[in-house]
């Protein structure tokens, strides 16, 4: 593993690694578990003491979890569809990455936050990283990950902080049916992306 790789690694902490402390310059780092981007930790700057998603602890770890079954059935459920948006997005290097996060922010474009929006970008973001591994490209996970966090925690930072972070994360997910919000999302990668009235008829 070279030096390059080993600091990107470094920068991706494992979420059940995280400490709750920000990044370099105070930025939120956004962790890696497994093939999964994970919720980013820590956030740049404070809100009356707060972190957008808390300290992780225990609260971590049970999100850590929750990322997990929830992101494996978005992926296995919906597997055509990322199939289908990867292919039109043709996301091969850096550039392509910076191409997605204009694709994120449209995502929200309609005003509508909410968790499920959010971990089926995690889990899209999952699925890409994969196929960046597939082609060799581990160079563009970091940048992957970090357009990521910008797009969540820099625009959604006071939302996360009223739906209590961690907590509201796995509080959701334990109860929550969230088809209806991946729907939602993948109608709107279809619109930039041009997947189109097959993903539509898919998601119906």
């Amino acid at each position: 593993m070279g030096a390059r790789e080993r600091g990107g690694r470094r920068r991706l902490a494992a979420l059940h690694a995280a400490s709750g402390r920000g990044g370099r310059g105070g930025r939120a780092v956004p962790p890696v578990a497994g093939d999964h981007l994970a919720l980013p930790e820590g956030a740049s700057g404070r809100r009356q003491g707060r972190k957008p998603l808390g300290e992780a602890g225990a609260s971590g770890w049970r999100a850590l979890e929750t990322l997990r079954r929830v992101g494996d059935g978005v992926q296995r459920n919906h597997e055509t569809a990322f199939q289908g948006m990867l292919r039109k997005l043709d996301i091969k290097n850096e550039d392509d990455v910076k191409y997605f996060s204009r694709v994120m922010v449209h995502v929200f474009k309609d005003g509508v936050t909410n968790w499920g929006r959010i971990v089926t970008l995690i889990s899209f973001g999952a699925y890409v990283t994969k196929h960046l591994k597939r082609i060799n490209q581990e160079n563009c996970i970091e940048p992957l990950a970090e357009s990521i966090t910008d797009v969540l925690v820099r625009s959604k930072r006071d939302w996360l902080v009223k739906q209590r972070g961690w907590d509201g994360f796995v509080e959701f997910f334990h109860v929550q049916d969230l088809e209806g919000s991946i729907g939602n999302v993948l109608l709107a990668f279809a619109g930039v992306a041009g997947v189109g009235a097959g993903l539509a008829y898919l998601i119906r």
